[in-house]
Order: C-alpha cells, then structure tokens, then sequence
C-alpha cells in the first residue's frame, strides 16, 4: 500500500512547490493511471515512491509518505527499490549494459544477490515479458519496443510490489505501444503487481486501468474511475479526451438514449447501433493540392557502416504542405528527415531543396531554410536560461536586439513558457523542455520546418495549440514535416501521409488514403466507422467532427 498525507516538495531554486496538499491512498494491485497538464507533478509524485524526490533530487519537503510500509524519508532509494520499480519515458536513458542479460543482471549484482538467484531471476524476467529470444542480444541494436521492455524486465527481476512507469509508450509506434500495454495488464491481473502508469494518450490505457489521477499545480485535481472522471466536468483539467468519449459525449447532450460512457470503440459501436437510424451521406474525396515541390528526394540510399537504413527513398515534398511521416520503430524515420536539412546525407542518390543539391550546402546554410526540432530535446538545451535558449540561433545569425526580443516575447507567450523565462532549460519537465526546443528552433521561422516526434510528453492543450499554430504556419506558404506516432494528432493535422517500412516508402498518399482502413495506423473514429458503414457512414471517416457531421 501507498500512504500520503499532506505531503509538499519545492526543488531547490524553485519559487513554487512542485507538489503541495498531496493525500493519496493506493492499494495493493490496483492499475492506476496519472496524467494531467505538463508540469502539474506527476513526474515528482512517482519520483517519490522510490525515493528519488527528496534523496537524489534535492529539495524541502514536508509531510507523510509511506510505500509498502517504509517511510521514503528514512529509506533511501537502495532499499526502496527492492520495492518499487521505475521504467522511465526513454529506456535508452535506462540501459547501462551492453545486451538484454547483463542489463537484467545489473541491478541484482548491484544488490548484492547471489549467482544462482541472479540466474533464476533473469529466466523469469525473461519470460514473463516475452524477449527470451533477445537474451545475447546488444542494447543498441533493439527496437522502441524491445528497449521498453528490456527495461521492465530488468526492473521486474528485482520482484518489485509496485511496478511506476513514466509515459513508456510516448516514443513507441502502436504494435510496441499496444506489447508494452498489454504486457501490463497481464502483470496487474496474473501476478497482482501494483502498477502506476503517466500516460497523456489517453484512448491507448482508460480501458485498462482501475483508477485515474489528474494531476495539475502540482495537485491532485481528480481523483475516479475512468468513467467518473471523464464523465464529469473535465473543463481546465488539462487532459485530451479519447476520440470515441469525445464523440459520445457530443451526441449524447442531443439523444438522451445514450447512456454511459464508452472507453473502447466496441462499446461505442454497441452503443450507437441501438439508436442510429440512419446517416448523411458525406463525401470525403480530396482533390489535388496543385502545390509546387521545395523539396525532392531521388533513388536515396544511406547506411550506417554495412546497414542499409534508406532503401530508394523517392519523394516529392510540396510547399505549403504538412506531412507527416509514420513507420514502425526503426524503420527509417528519424534518418530520412535528417537527410532535409544535411545532418546526413546521401549514400547514394540525392536530396534538392529548391533544386539545390544538399550535398553542396553546409548544415549552418540549410539550418536558415530548414529547421529541425531534435526528437530528444535534450540535444537542444544548452544555454543557461530558457530566453537564451529561444534567441541563441536568431544572435547566432546576425538579428538586431529589437527582433530577438520580439521573438523571444512572442516563442515564450506561443508555447506558455514565460514563468519558465529565467529558468535552467535542462531542470524544467518532459513536456516543458519540448516546447523550449521547438521554441528555438520556431522562432528563426525558417520555409521549412521539420518535427521528430514533438507531441512526445505534451499535454493535451499544449498539443493542439502547437497543431493550431503549425497550421498557420503552414498556410502562411512555409512547410512543416512531422514524425509522428500520434495517430489521432495526425489525423486531425496532416494532409499528406508517408508511411515508412525497413527503409523503404511503403505507402504515400492522402491522410485519407493512407490511414483509412489501416489496420495499426487508423485512428479511433475509423475503426468505428468502419464498423459502422453499414449504417451508410462512410469508412473513410477520420475525426470525431466528420462523424458528427454524418450521424449528429
């Protein structure tokens, strides 16, 4: 059990409490979701389960927290770690071995355990999570997916009672998002593990979880089942609901015969089917853009050393266009948009920007025309304060003062950042860092923009005002790409979609073209559409609007 009473923490340097009126109960082998606006604490609340928030990241704190009947105050994070697991957001900041067994091992050696238990407990942990194949594989050489539960597995093998994971499907494509999930269930159900999931994608864990924290102002703000939270008032919550529970709610203020909320699209269809009597016929068919090339991509190849990672990549990429570009993990992604903006170029082939050959430019001179927002913001953040952060690359290129303060008002009012104006970069949160890095490099407003993964940690209002002002950037005639995971963002954003597959273009087409009927990459509303389309709406329907529009 997990006991908390009054608890408060203030970080040093900090001029606000991170948590503050904490009072929380959770009992044994219960499956409870925490999300919530970024910055809002979640991160600091499950640091302290295992002692991290206040002996490893100082501070004052006050208050009562117990975990599994140990005081975190008078236990350090050794001892509380024989109790509680954490899996943070990016296991590649996890694993500090070199393959998936010596990586089990490591925290059991540290512990001082003996040989024979040490090799029982890596035969559990893998096959409990399913990777004993990868046994003698290296770290470096896994997938997202296989990272992530290389990860857990280690963290298992020390037979925690409470298993806390920090959004460990934030960067994992929907098959290794779906493993890791489903692998948790099991774990709650088969062996009773309590487990304590961050998640801000709402529609990938509600049906699973018992419980549901939303956490914001470093409080404790709702506090239910999934159904009674997001059934409720959710106004100001800083949480994005799931498409079908958006849906639902919408018709259901219109047909009094929708009752309860659904957290699967099943219980949507069950639902809707007992009261749809038929649809207005919608047409969803784009026409052609008729927008120019900027960009172009020619039969390129490249490799890292003997791996062949980009196979014959042929791509026309359109001014004025938002792209997105999806793919399992590994598959290519991150290396091909490297290749926009000359962090990589070619093996073989050759990548134009305005007919320009990349391969005859500098980085520096394409970064004024491309600029690239890193998928770890982390490879941006070096300046000592977050305005410094913003201004670096406008100063760097010879703008007057007038225009860098103008900018830097403009990047910190944009992304809610200006209470973060003098703070270190590198001691804000997830999310918050995010928004620095984008920030910096949104605030050169260079023609074309390119995105990995940026939605990653972001909260729900975050994200669509970051949708919002992409598009108008978008239609202001400049150009934004962007890898994504984030079905349900892409579907609502994109207009044109490049699916990735071993290195290879898969598919390209229409976000219609490419995410109707897709059996891992459809979101939400199209898989219920599609179950509903012998009801006349059409399956080709993408977003919670569409549909009212057919069946409202």
């Amino acid at each position: 059990m997990i006991r908390i009473r009054e608890l408060k923490f203030t970080y040093n340097g900090a001029d606000k409490p991170a948590l503050q009126n904490i009072n929380l109960t959770i009992e044994d082998g219960q499956f409870v979701l925490i999300t919530g606006a970024s910055g809002g604490g979640k991160s600091t609340l499950c640091r302290c389960f295992n002692g991290l928030v206040p002996h490893f990241y100082g501070g004052k704190i006050s208050g009562k927290a117990e975990v599994q009947g140990m005081d975190i105050l008078e236990h350090p994070p050794r001892e509380l770690a024989t109790k509680v697991g954490m899996v943070f957001q990016d296991p590649e900041n996890q694993l500090v071995t070199t393959d998936v067994e010596r990586e089990i091992a490591f925290g059991l050696e540290n512990l001082g355990y003996p040989k024979n238990l040490i090799a029982r407990r890596i035969e559990e942990a893998l096959d409990t999570v399913g990777i004993a194949r990868l046994r003698f594989a290296r770290n470096n050489e896994l997938s997202g997916g296989e990272q992530q539960k290389v990860a857990i597995a280690s963290v298992l093998a020390l037979h925690p009672e409470v298993l806390v994971l920090d959004e460990p499907t934030s960067e994992l494509d929907p098959q290794s998002a779906e493993e890791v999930l489903r692998l948790l269930e099991r774990l709650n159900d088969e062996l009773g593990l309590t487990v304590i999931l961050i998640e801000q994608r709402l529609d990938r864990v509600v049906h699973l979880v018992d419980r549901m924290l939303v956490m914001g102002g470093g409080e404790i703000t709702a506090d239910g089942t999934p159904g009674e939270v997001m059934g409720g008032d959710t106004d100001g919550l800083g949480i994005g609901l799931p498409p079908v529970i958006r849906l639902m709610r919408e018709l259901k203020s219109h047909n009094a015969a929708l009752n309860g909320l659904p957290l699967t699209v099943k219980d949507a269809r069950l639902r809707l089917q007992k009261v749809l009597q038929g649809v207005k016929t919608a047409d969803f068919t784009e026409g052609e853009a008729g927008l120019k090339p900027i960009m172009n991509m020619d039969k390129v190849w490249f490799s890292y050393g003997e791996r062949a990672v980009l196979r014959n990549i042929n791509l026309d990429i359109e001014r004025g266009g938002f792209i997105a570009v999806m793919g399992r993990n590994a598959s290519g992604k991150t290396t091909l948009v490297k290749q926009l903006n000359g962090l990589l170029k070619p093996s073989k082939g050759r990548v134009r920007l305005d007919g320009v050959d990349t391969r005859k430019s500098t980085v520096a001179e394409l970064s004024r025309r491309v600029g690239y927002v890193f998928q770890n913001p982390n490879d941006h953040l070096f300046a000592d304060t977050v305005e410094d952060e913003i201004a670096f690359s406008l100063r760097n290129r010879g703008a007057d003062e007038a225009q860098i303060a103008k900018a830097v008002e403009g990047m910190l009012n944009e992304f809610e950042l200006s209470r973060y104006r003098k703070s270190y970069p590198r001691n804000l949160s997830g999310g918050e860092k995010q928004r620095v890095a984008l920030a910096s490099v949104l605030a050169g407003e260079p023609g074309v923009i390119v995105l990995d993964e940026p939605t990653r940690g972001m909260d729900y209002t975050l994200k669509k005002k970051l949708v919002d002002y992409l598009d108008d950037y978008r239609r202001r005639g400049n150009t934004v790409i962007m890898v994504s995971h984030d079905v349900e963002t892409i579907a609502e954003c994109a207009e044109r979609v490049v699916l990735l597959s071993e290195g290879r273009v898969v598919v390209e087409g229409s976000k219609r073209e490419v995410l109707s009927k897709a059996l891992l990459f459809s979101p939400q509303i199209n898989r219920l559409a599609q179950a509903l389309s012998v009801y006349g709406v059409a399956d080709t329907t993408l977003t919670v609007d569409e549909m009212i529009e057919q069946i409202g």
